[in-house]
């Protein structure tokens, strides 16, 4: 009868830990304090809301959706106004550009970005 209650007891303590610990979420999502978000505009005439938790990822996730801007070259102030331009090139070499989106936006301290890339889906 110990046994039976003791077993009962530990089942009923498992059971509640599980239902108080939150479930962990490998989306950064808009809540999350690092994302920084952006809107930009691409050369397909789209529009997308989108935000990164860290820029050396390469990646933007879309907002409302699964999938992922994967970047391939990066350029900040590609017209030298705030000093020389900055290129970063993501991935593998000799992709085949002309298949890729160029995108841009202005930054929350006024700097000009273009990037070009692809739309893939979220892994």
């Amino acid at each position: 009868m110990i046994k039976r209650l003791l077993g009962i007891g530990l089942l009923a303590l498992v059971l509640t830990a599980v239902i108080a610990v939150p479930v962990a979420s490998a989306d950064p999502g808009s809540n999350n304090p690092n994302v920084q978000p952006r809107t930009f505009t691409c050369d397909n005439g789209q529009t997308y809301s989108a935000g990164f938790v860290s820029p050396v990822s390469g990646t933007f996730f879309l907002v409302g959706s699964t999938d992922t801007f994967a970047i391939k070259v990066f350029t900040v102030d590609p017209f030298g106004e705030f000093g020389e331009p900055q290129t970063f090139n993501y991935g593998i070499k000799g992709f085949d550009s002309s298949s890729l989106l160029t995108c841009s936006y202005t930054d929350p301290e006024g700097v000009f970005n273009v990037f070009q890339g692809f739309i893939t889906p979220r892994s």
